[in-house]
């Protein structure tokens, strides 16, 4: 009971005090432990408080804050109660702890707090830049909105915008301060954030053109040489011996790959052995695949695909693909490179440059 009542007058205090900054149109964040918002239910009127201080529950976040909690159908519960009243959900320090999926999935927040210690990660480490956007978007699929927490910098923050988050946090833009700032303090730094933001992805796109034109020219020339009936090993010869390549492979309109992968020397001993049994093979159908499918509803273009993990390494590949009318019938050459080669050094930590 002592901890429930200190709690009911911390909330009380906060929204107090909020009220008198004055604001009429920001939300309110107060930090809510599971256990406190279950237990909430059978103290005291959440809604009641509220309104004796003036605060309309809309604009009020309840932010359930990252700790263990045995009994998630009564956290489910006391969150619609909150729900039902008016406030937003959020979720805090997601990526941590009791912060996860499920817990995403049984309560349904409004908003989800990336936990400070990814934003961190992703400007130092690749395999955290590349899970950062799809940890986003999955999010995103789950109906919440996505505020990435702890921004210091400007690199963070424009990782950050270019994963397409909703909502940015951290000293970067304000440190904490006992008044509210002025809604137009950081006017300046998103003009600045946003031009170097539009930089970076023009760069990135210069770069990568220019890297992948040396693919895409031999991929057109192999694709001609195709068409005019020459035998698949001498039409990809040329594009075999380009230094990122690690195979080229045919594939037919139903989806199954035509003979084996033309492989490069260093593909082939590059081969996890580990992974044999998932190897492609003559017949290997490919039809659910990006490369595939966006090749096959556009003949006569180069497809590129992001970056993904290939079983055929494993490592991270980029796939160029084109659909092309062979005896009457549409077939999909491929032609896999090794992303690590192709990025290089100076990309493998960008910004925007993650991404092919």
């Amino acid at each position: 009971m002592p901890r429930m009542q200190l709690d009911r007058q911390c909330r009380a205090l906060h929204v107090r005090n909020f009220r008198r900054l004055g604001d009429e149109d920001s939300w309110l964040f107060l930090n809510v432990d599971p256990y406190i918002a279950v237990q909430g239910l059978r103290f005291g009127s959440f809604a009641q408080m509220l309104e004796e201080n003036g605060l309309p529950a809309h604009r009020v976040a309840v932010e359930l804050i990252e700790t263990p909690f045995d009994d998630e159908k009564r956290l489910v519960a006391a969150v619609e109660h909150y729900r039902t009243i008016g406030c937003l959900i959020v979720i805090d320090d997601f990526g941590a702890g009791y912060s996860n999926f499920d817990r995403i999935w049984r309560l349904k927040p409004d908003i989800v707090k990336i936990d400070r210690e990814m934003t961190r990660r992703v400007t130092v480490e690749p395999l955290a830049r590349r899970m950062f956007a799809g940890i986003i978007s999955v999010l995103h699929e789950s109906g919440a909105l996505v505020c990435v927490e702890g921004i210091e910098t400007e690199s963070e923050a424009l990782c950050a915008t270019d994963a397409d988050a909703d909502l940015m946090q951290g000293n970067y833009f304000a440190p904490p301060a006992v008044q509210l700032l002025d809604e137009h303090v950081c006017e300046d730094l998103f003009v600045r954030l946003f031009r170097n933001f539009r930089l970076e992805t023009a760069d990135f796109y210069d770069q990568r053109r220019v890297r992948l034109q040396p693919y895409v020219s031999a991929l057109a020339n192999a694709v001609l040489a195709l068409s005019a009936g020459a035998d698949r090993a001498s039409a990809v010869r040329a594009l075999l011996a380009l230094d990122c390549t690690e195979r080229c492979y045919l594939v037919a309109g139903d989806g199954s790959q035509i003979g084996a992968s033309a492989e490069t020397e260093r593909s082939a001993d590059a081969r996890d052995r580990r992974l044999t049994p998932i190897r492609p093979v003559t017949g290997t159908n490919w039809q659910t695949k990006p490369f595939f499918r966006r090749a096959i509803e556009a003949p006569g273009k180069i497809q590129i695909t992001r970056p993904y993990l290939s079983a055929t390494g494993p490592k991270f590949c980029v796939t160029l693909s084109y659909a092309l009318s062979l005896n009457g019938s549409y077939h999909v050459l491929c032609v896999d490179l090794d992303f690590g080669a192709l990025a290089g050094d100076d990309l493998a930590f960008g910004l925007t440059k993650m991404q092919l």
